[in-house]
């Protein structure tokens, strides 16, 4: 008998419910199952004594913390007139991506995001903006950007102990700045 087919006759304690449980909640905030799906299967997790029986209620689903990254997104433009724009918390950040603000300010924070490879390339034309760039950890920033009037800031550039994603600037700024840095903690938040 397989390993796989002796788990499947395993009963199931009643924290191992309880976790089942909370993946069918994730799913359902993540909006993967529908309020009627959840009810329907999290009544199915009561009812079942087995890993047999639980299995197919969660096949359909990622695991805890598993990222789930869109492939038909391979660029991305972002371009304000005299606004305010953030991008933060889990977000699709593609391979390649083109900012062209005028008179905003920009924040784009790569930390929960998920990206596709290793180098996200970004093209910068901005003119009279603010634009910050938060890394997650373990990345780095090269920047080539002509500047007219501006200020760059790359508060994290190449280093052998950096291995994560690279993230490479081209472009120009016109009474703009850039700042490039990883997310900051201050007691016990975060920005």
């Amino acid at each position: 008998m397989s390993a796989e087919m002796e788990r499947s006759r395993i009963r199931i304690s009643n924290s191992e419910r309880e976790q089942a449980i909370a993946r069918l909640q994730a799913s359902t905030s993540d909006g993967r199952l529908t309020l009627d799906e959840f009810t329907e299967r999290s009544q199915a997790v009561y009812e079942a004594k087995t890993f047999g029986e639980l299995q197919p209620l969660l096949s359909d689903l990622p695991q805890p913390n598993e990222r789930i990254r869109p492939a038909s997104v391979d660029s991305l433009e972002l371009a304000p007139h005299g606004s305010s724009m953030v991008r933060n918390g889990q977000w699709v950040a593609p391979s390649h991506i083109t900012l062209r603000p005028k008179a905003s300010s920009m924040k784009l924070d790569f930390t929960n995001a998920s990206i596709a490879g290793s180098q996200v390339d970004i093209d910068v034309d901005a003119r009279s903006s603010a634009i910050t760039l938060v890394l997650p950890k373990g990345s780095y920033a090269e920047d080539s950007v002509a500047l007219k009037g501006s200020s760059l800031a790359n508060r994290v550039p190449y280093s052998d102990q950096l291995g994560g994603v690279r993230f490479v600037l081209n472009g120009r700024l016109k009474g703009s700045s850039i700042t490039i840095r990883h997310r900051r903690r201050f007691l016990w938040w975060t920005y």
